[in-house]
């Protein structure tokens, strides 16, 4: 008996079927990249906001809510015990194609912390190119009237400058 290999359809038909296969495990494994990255943020995020809640909970403990004003713009990964891997510290971002993709930043001089998107097709924000996500340390008042805010500060958030929101892969 002869031995025969594929025959060139065969061989066609198995190329293709193994190309479509790749190609489904490679659409898997980018929507799976941009899950990540989106997990990864949101998790720092609410690190950085359990934080600053800590410590307005232990001034309130200590009765100095006074001193809260002191942390209105500050920077957020300061109250940390331990920085993420992707903070790359306190610098100027006058030039962002020159920061790594998918790394947080404090800009002093606009008092924000940043988090540069790495997956910018699947984030979606009313800034302008690059994909990014803006936060700021604000204070909360007790009181707001229609002469203005009367009394002190009660407590700190990190707040989004914009709205952004991640889209599906």
């Amino acid at each position: 008996m002869r031995q025969r290999g594929f025959s060139p359809l065969e061989l066609v038909v198995v190329v293709a079927v193994i190309s479509l296969l790749a190609l489904v495990a490679l659409h898997q494994f980018y929507k799976l990249l941009v899950d990540v990255e989106r997990s990864a943020m949101e998790l720092d995020l609410s690190v950085m906001r359990s934080a600053l809640s800590m410590q307005v909970a232990d001034y309130f403990a200590k009765g100095r809510l006074g001193d809260l004003e002191a942390l209105v713009n500050s920077n957020p990964v300061d109250l940390l015990e331990e920085k993420p891997d992707n903070y790359l510290g306190v610098i100027s971002y006058k030039n962002l194609e020159n920061i790594e993709k998918g790394s947080w930043f404090f800009a002093e001089q606009a008092h924000e912390l940043i988090y540069l998107v790495k997956n910018e097709l699947y984030f979606e924000t009313t800034l302008d190119p690059p994909a990014r996500a803006r936060f700021k340390v604000k204070a909360v008042y007790s009181q707001t009237t229609k002469r203005g805010i009367e009394g002190g500060i009660s407590g700190l958030i990190l707040k989004e400058q914009e709205s952004y929101r991640w889209l599906k892969p």
